[in-house]
Parts: C-alpha cells; sequence; structure tokens
C-alpha cells in the first residue's frame, strides 16, 4: 500500500527515468555491453580508434632489483586526473621498499588490455596489484584469478561487481552524482528558467563499462527525478567518449547541434567535462550550464569567467593511490585492512572556490 503522495513521486521517477533507462541504464547496471545509444548516429571512424589496443607497458619506477613486487594498473595516462594518480603512485613508492611497476593503458575501453597486463604481472611473480579498473564485469574473472593466488590486490578509482580484492579507494560516486544534480538544479534556475520551461540536459561520461560512470548517473537521475520540474527533462542521447578529450568535444558538439532545448550539460569523467567547457566557451553558449567532474584547465578556466555558470566535483585521486600503495605494501607484509572500502571524498569547486584556493588544489 502507498498513499496518494507516494503513488505520484514513484509515477514522477519512472517518467524521468524511464527513457534513460531504456537507453543506457539497463544496459550499465548489467554492465554487459559497450556501445551506447547515443553513438549510434557518429562517424565510425573516431569509434574505431576507442577500440584499438593502447597499452603502457610497465615501467620500473622505484626500488628496481626488490625481492618485493608491486604493480600498477592504471586505466589512462590522459590529463591532470591521472597525472595526480601516478603522483600519488610514486610518492608512496619512495616510502615502501617493494619494487614498483607502472603500466596501464591510454585508452579506457582498451579492457583486454589491462587483462594482459593483469596476466603479465602474474607471471613476472607480483605479490600485489594495484588496480584502477577500466570495466567493472570483465575484470572479475581475472581479479578472482588474482585472489585464488594469493595476491593481494587494491582497487582505486572504481570498483568491480564482485568482492574478489582487498580494499578498494574511490569516490562515493552514488552520492556525487546527487550533489552534481544538486548543483545543476540550482544553477539551471538561476539561469532564469521557471518550472513552465522546457529544457534538457545531456549527458557525458568515459565509459559505460565503468562502475563509477554508472553510479554517477545513477545518483544523478535519483535526484533529478525527485526535484526537477516536470517539464525538465534528461535528454536521452547519452554520449560516449572513451575518456578522448578529442571525441568529448565532438561529441558535445553533436548534442548542441541536435538539441535545441539543451541547457545543461553533464560530464561523468574528467574528459568529458573538459570537452563540455572547451566547447561552450570555444561556441560563447553562455546559456549552457556545465556540472562535471575533476578539473582540467579548460574546466577552471569556464568556473573562473563570471559569463558562464559551472562547477567540478574535484575527487582526491592522488590520495586514493597514495593510500592504496601504501595499504597494499602492509597487506603484502601479512596486515589485514579493517575496512573494504574507503570513501576518499570530493570537493565542490565553484568561482568562490577557486578564487580562494586556487593554485593549491589543482
Amino acid at each position: 500500500y502507498m498513499d496518494g503522495k507516494q503513488w505520484k513521486q514513484n509515477q514522477r521517477i519512472k517518467r524521468a527515468f524511464l527513457p534513460v533507462i531504456t537507453g543506457l541504464l539497463a544496459i550499465m547496471i548489467m554492465l554487459g555491453g559497450c556501445a551506447m545509444p547515443g553513438n549510434s548516429g557518429q562517424d565510425t571512424s573516431s569509434r574505431t580508434e576507442i577500440a584499438k589496443s593502447a597499452v603502457v607497458d610497465y615501467t620500473c619506477i622505484a626500488n628496481e632489483g626488490s625481492q618485493e613486487k608491486i604493480y600498477v594498473i592504471l586505466k589512462n595516462y590522459h590529463g591532470d586526473y591521472w597525472k595526480k594518480v601516478i603522483e600519488g603512485v610514486t610518492e608512496a613508492a619512495e616510502q615502501i621498499d617493494a619494487a614498483v611497476y607502472l603500466g596501464g593503458i591510454d585508452n579506457e575501453t582498451d579492457v583486454s588490455g589491462q587483462i594482459s597486463l593483469i596476466e603479465k604481472a602474474e607471471q613476472q611473480g607480483a605479490d600485489g596489484i594495484l588496480l584502477a579498473p577500466a570495466n567493472s564485469n570483465t575484470l572479475v574473472k581475472s581479479c578472482r584469478k588474482i585472489k585464488k593466488q594469493n595476491i593481494s590486490l587494491v582497487l582505486i578509482d572504481s570498483s568491480i561487481n564482485s568482492d574478489a580484492y582487498d580494499t578498494c579507494y574511490m569516490t562515493g560516486n552514488m552520492e556525487a552524482g546527487q550533489i552534481a544534480a544538486r548543483e545543476m538544479l540550482a544553477m539551471l534556475s538561476e539561469q532564469g528558467n521557471t518550472d513552465q520551461d522546457s529544457l534538457e540536459v545531456g549527458i557525458l561520461l568515459s565509459s559505460d563499462a565503468s562502475q563509477a560512470m554508472v553510479n554517477r548517473v545513477s545518483g544523478f537521475l535519483e535526484y533529478w527525478a525527485k526535484y526537477a520540474p516536470e517539464k525538465w527533462s534528461i535528454n536521452q542521447d547519452i554520449r560516449l567518449n572513451g575518456g578522448d578529450v578529442e571525441n568529448a568535444q565532438a561529441d558535445v558538439a553533436a548534442l548542441l547541434s541536435n538539441n535545441r532545448q539543451i541547457k545543461g550539460l553533464y560530464g561523468c569523467s574528467n574528459t568529458s567535462t573538459e570537452g563540455i567547457a572547451a566547447v561552450l566557451m570555444k561556441r560563447k553558449r553562455q546559456d549552457i550550464v556545465m556540472a562535471g567532474f575533476d578539473l582540467a584547465d579548460e574546466t577552471a578556466n569556464l568556473i573562473r569567467d563570471p559569463d558562464y555558470q559551472g562547477i567540478t566535483l574535484l575527487q582526491k585521486q592522488g590520495q586514493m593511490a597514495y593510500e592504496g600503495m601504501l595499504s597494499l605494501d602492509r597487506q603484502i607484509r601479512g596486515e589485514t585492512s579493517e575496512q573494504k572500502y574507503i570513501d576518499t571524498g570530493v570537493l565542490l569547486v565553484d568561482r568562490d572556490y577557486l578564487l580562494e584556493n586556487e593554485p593549491n588544489e589543482r
């Protein structure tokens, strides 16, 4: 039994979610596919680039020759976000005695590349692996194999759809998505949009196979369904860029050209947000508000400019990597972690925050 108010709210949630669920969340929650409905009409040559192998082989960055071996496997090398991750890894590597080997993929869709690096780490006698998973479903089998071999495994940035790991350091992405939706609604209202105006918000993400992306979209939609005016909707043309800024910019341009009612854009990753900011400023689209993640130069430039409305959620990715490495080293030495999951939190970055804190938080 539900009262009239509950029934009405449930109907609103269904109306807000159904179009996007049909095209996106059914795929994302199951994590069984990588094709995004919003990309079906795009130039296939750019999407072919996403599928190409982009393995960055291991380089020893500390303590070469040590008997204890840690292998770090990233899912991207582009942009300031991953530079901070590498800085965190490097800082921790200087404080431990293990040989640290850094590798990964330079394209977030090259899951087979990550699998090959995991297998290589096993073959070379890894004592521990620090992994930023590119696919929360496909990598489960590899992670289970690692654990069966008693290799310590710590995840950063995103999790997997299994408990086959020791510890995970990442952002609470559901909550972060809700914060992004809250700020998006506030900015849309500040722009003069009323409850009676019909408008749309477009969503861009780097991968539909990452639990972090799933949760950022899900959190956003959950908050939106509860609090957005009925005439404010989510555009069904969800865009996937594979962690490539040029693809993200092309996606933004296509969304704006094809959908005249878009008044907000939500970027679920660093590259997505960077692409949004670059295109909005290039086209002088001061009528469109932006909510996103992380702090590339283009993102900071838009937020800093008083003619534009935008916020971003700054993750503590350096802290994820640093703490993850130290935790991994402790676990190799026999210590057990009291927590399975550690939320490293986010910072809400708006114009006032940038004016007060730059360049310290970059």
